[in-house]
């Protein structure tokens, strides 16, 4: 990335002793063409950018492994920056009827020491999604982009603003969740971005008369990758891009510039990314990431995240969980529909599903992941959930626990008050709005199954 002689200081290892602030900032207004209301406003935000250069500055004379410059968020504070970029990624609790094909799990199999889709021909250029809560449509592109150069040899930029006004599950500008974009590409035609040009703001659908870029039925559904597993994402990144979710709301990741970036970033996941590639720099290894801010931001457009933080991963990306869609470069007609399963085996006589263990022959005994207790959970894979419930419960059965080995989804009682659930259950609030019923135990739990709410946290992406 090419930066003006006046910008060096901030972007090299050295500390200037005394900043040209004044130099700095109308090379920075200038640069981004930035102008401001009044005089008051103007000296406000050189405040701030002043405060800004003075962390670059800090930052860059510790000589760490990644560094910090100015960009065009310069003159922003940190909470400023996360309300006008990052608002755009809203949590899911449900499928929703989504074509989900099961979660990817590390095969064991030998990984590459290093992938690069983007030098493969499978990315296209940075775009940026300006003040609009979409990069989770961003995201979603930059994956079925990789899936379909892979596919076919043809690399097709995709319409971000199709998604944007036309995927009535996520909420444009508002935020949105990648897997439920991919299911809206599963059922229609996706346009091309020269066909459907990016406007930054939701407006009427037009998609019925774009030019196509992905044909309809090309998208077969999409799979999440194992949470919390940096060999399951390995594994699916050596195989095509993949989208994720980050924090991204901090200074080190607002003013980065290059190198990897490592334990400044948070978990708490409010930005949609895509991981295009991994590999090893100055001995640090990396998640290589295309962003959508421009390429004016970080390296061109790109950062590199530590790889190898056990958990959720730096900045939260093995959590979300990561997914990737599945394409067909010659889609044929749809399937026909599954057999009809055979109904559930009926309750033991006098007893109902979702009682307290010792649970029904159909369910497992699980417990919820961080809910402190336990319960019985029938399988929702082939089949709806049970609607027999213990006497006097107004919780209602849903389909919204996983197995993160198996990918297997189970029902559980889903609450938002404790008088909802069975007699002696309590309600468990688990990262959101909706719980799910309980029953405390006074001593270690040793179900079947530790189980994870579905939650969009991990899928849903604004910035």
């Amino acid at each position: 990335m090419v930066h003006a002689i006046c910008l060096c200081a901030l972007l090299g290892l050295s500390v200037a002793a005394n900043p040209e602030y004044g130099m700095f900032w109308a090379d920075f207004k200038q640069r981004y063409a930035k102008s401001f209301g009044n005089p008051e406003e103007e000296a406000m935000r050189f405040e701030i950018f002043k405060s800004n250069v003075d962390i670059i500055n800090s930052w860059n004379a510790k000589n760490a492994t990644f560094k910090l410059g100015v960009n065009e968020f310069a003159h922003l504070t940190p909470d400023e920056f996360a309300a006008s970029m990052l608002q755009g990624l809203r949590p899911s609790h449900l499928w929703s009827g989504l074509p989900h094909l099961g979660t990817h799990v590390y095969s064991g199999s030998a990984l590459a020491s290093s992938v690069d889709w983007s030098s493969k021909g499978a990315v296209t250029g940075v775009k940026n999604q300006r003040q609009c809560g979409s990069c989770w449509a961003f995201s979603t592109t930059g994956a079925l982009e990789g899936a379909w150069e892979i596919a076919t040899g043809k690399l097709v930029s995709l319409s971000e603003q199709q998604f944007v006004d036309c995927d009535k599950k996520d909420h444009g500008c508002q935020g949105g969740l990648m897997d439920n974009a991919f299911g809206y590409a599963k059922g229609h035609a996706i346009c091309t971005e020269d066909g459907y040009g990016y406007k930054g703001k939701r407006g009427r659908c037009e998609a019925a008369s774009c030019k196509v870029g992905i044909p309809k039925g090309s998208v077969t559904g999409f799979k999440d990758v194992a949470r919390d597993d940096g060999h399951a994402l390995m594994e699916a990144v050596a195989q095509q891009p993949v989208s994720i979710a980050i924090e991204a709301d901090k200074s080190v990741f607002q003013l980065y510039h290059s190198g990897v970036l490592t334990g400044k970033c948070g978990s708490a996941l409010d930005h949609g990314v895509l991981a295009v590639g991994y590999g090893t720099e100055k001995g640090q290894d990396y998640w290589l990431v295309k962003n959508s801010w421009g390429s004016s931001w970080g390296m061109e457009g790109y950062v590199k995240i530590l790889r190898g933080k056990p958990g959720a991963g730096e900045c939260g990306l093995l959590s979300g969980p990561p997914s990737y869609p599945v394409v067909s470069a010659s889609p044929g007609p749809s399937p026909p529909s599954p057999p009809t399963p055979p109904p559930s085996p009926p309750p033991s006589p006098g007893k109902t599903h979702y009682e307290k263990p010792p649970c029904q022959s159909d369910e497992v005994e699980a417990e919820v992941q961080g809910a402190g207790g336990e319960l019985c959970a029938p399988s929702c894979d082939a089949q709806a959930c049970p609607t027999d419930v213990p006497a006097g419960t107004r919780a209602k059965p849903k389909c919204i626990l996983q197995d993160a080995s198996s990918g297997k989804k189970y029902c559980a009682l889903t609450c938002k008050r404790p008088a909802q659930c069975p007699s002696g259950a309590k309600c468990a609030q688990i990262g959101g709005p909706t719980g799910v019923c309980v029953y405390p135990t006074g001593t270690d739990v040793h179900a079947d199954k530790v189980l994870d709410v579905v939650h969009a946290s991990a899928d849903l992406l604004t910035v």
